[in-house]
């Protein structure tokens, strides 16, 4: 028996259909597409909200890093570096 391949936008979508037409209940359609409920409830809101482009994945990155190095003290590395390099 072969593995089945799921692609994630497209369980995403079915999931979706599936909460709209009803079809049972979020704590069933969750545990058919073995996602948790908190995911399945995610996804919903994203996508009333979003559409179908609440539905890709969102970057995790911080959009402003606290301790990042200053630009002057970046440039003056890079610079050491090339002066310095092996």
């Amino acid at each position: 028996m072969s593995w089945k391949e799921v692609n994630p936008m497209q369980q995403k979508l079915l999931f979706i259909a599936d909460y709209i037409r009803q079809i049972s209940s979020m704590t069933d359609l969750c545990a058919r597409y073995g996602i948790s409920r908190k995911t399945g409830y995610k996804w919903v809101a994203r996508y009333e909200e979003l559409g179908l482009d609440g539905l890709n994945e969102q970057s995790r990155r911080p959009s402003k890093s606290p301790i990042q190095t200053p630009y002057r003290i970046q440039q003056k590395i890079i610079e050491l570096r090339q002066k310095y390099s092996t």
